[in-house]
């Protein structure tokens, strides 16, 4: 390992502060450091500062600062790129379920952490495209179709392997991976999926029908929705950021993607833990 990187939201509070810590840190195992460009102002020093995708190509290891977004942009990037540089979440605002590490506890972390033996988790990703082209987009969480804003119910046709699952009468349709299941699928009704079960977990957004349920399947399953009834405001998202638009009678392909996501794990709690702390998971059986 030579470089360490560093992709922020230049929005969130304390940044100062964490860019010095890892500063230091990067400095006691004489690496080099490039900062996200975006937060100049933050930063202090001779410290090089680059934009993306420099960081993430040049990055040996990548610290995400910010929310969710951050480390989803960061790993989107990365994989665009086809490496599998590990990312480093830390949570510099509210909920940050995948940037399990508290600013407050950002000292902590690295006074224990070493780049040479890096704890990393493995996350698989979904790629989309539109059939008919080749350039395809990846998604650490969900691959999601919606409608827009003033745009009708959707209707698609979701096949694999050629051979029809069912037809969705639907608001939308959420294709995720095991971690993406605690994001929008699960505000769709979907299930927790523990990243360590590989799937695709596809869950549709209001059904008009009370027998569509979200289906749980074979990670290596190649999805083809066909847009049976739509308009050109219609959306594919992956992970929240717009990838292309699609109209009646196109297709979607998702199915997994050759590169992997790889989060390092040093957060120092379970998933149920991090599920009862972020998400509240949690309740209390009343005694009689």
């Amino acid at each position: 390992m030579k470089t360490v990187g560093i992709v922020a939201n230049p929005a969130k509070e304390g940044l100062a502060e964490a860019f010095g810590l890892v500063r230091e840190w990067s400095l006691r195992f004489g690496l080099d450091l490039v900062v996200d460009e975006r937060c100049s102002a933050e930063v202090t020093g001779d410290v090089r500062r680059a934009g993306s995708p420099d960081i993430e190509n040049e990055a040996d290891l990548i610290f995400a600062f910010g929310g969710d977004g951050t480390l989803l942009y960061a790993a989107r990037s990365v994989a665009e790129l086809g490496k599998e540089t590990p990312i480093i979440g830390v949570n510099m605002g509210s909920l940050g379920f995948l940037t399990q590490i508290p600013r407050e506890e950002l000292p902590d972390v690295l006074a224990t952490l070493d780049p040479t033996s890096l704890p990393v988790s493995e996350r698989m990703m979904l790629a989309t495209r539109l059939e008919g082209e080749e350039v395809e987009r990846v998604a650490l969480n969900d691959v999601v179709i919606a409608r827009g804003a003033e745009s009708r119910m959707l209707s698609f046709e979701a096949r694999v392997g050629g051979e029809v699952v069912t037809r969705y009468a639907a608001d939308g349709l959420v294709l995720a991976t095991p971690t993406g299941s605690t994001a929008h699928a699960l505000s769709a009704g979907g299930p927790i999926v523990i990243p360590s079960v590989e799937a695709i977990i596809v869950t549709p957004i209001c059904p008009h029908t009370l027998s569509i349920r979200p289906l749980v399947v074979d990670p290596d399953a190649v999805f083809e929705i066909e847009m049976l009834s739509s308009d050109d405001r219609t959306v594919v998202t992956t992970d929240g950021s717009k990838a292309f638009g699609v109209g009646q009678g196109d297709t979607v392909v998702v199915k997994r993607a050759e590169s992997r996501t790889q989060l390092v794990d040093v957060a120092g709690y379970t998933y149920y833990e991090i599920l009862t702390r972020k998400m509240r998971w949690a309740g209390r059986v009343r005694e009689r």
